[in-house]
């Protein structure tokens, strides 16, 4: 079913399988970058979930280089639309 979803470019679906590869859930290998990867997708697509989660990372070093610009980017574009 997430399968579906992800192939019809569904922003949550995407970043719910980025979740997934991230912490290593649901019998997936914990593979940072992919998560990184479909979070990026998702967040482009207009998750403001994804966009937090790239911004929380990048800001603390979570899993990627730490970056705060980068990471207040990602944190700043979701707050303006509409996530808290």
């Amino acid at each position: 079913r997430i399968q579906k979803r992800v192939a019809a470019r569904d922003p949550e679906a995407i970043r719910y399988l980025g979740d997934q590869h991230y912490y290593g859930e649901c019998g997936l290998v914990k593979d940072a970058s992919r998560g990184f990867e479909l979070w990026s997708e998702a967040a482009d697509l207009g998750s403001l979930k994804a966009s937090s989660k790239l911004g929380m990372a990048y800001y603390y070093g979570k899993g990627v280089a730490e970056d705060e610009a980068k990471g207040i980017r990602y944190l700043e574009s979701a707050a303006m639309q509409g996530s808290v």
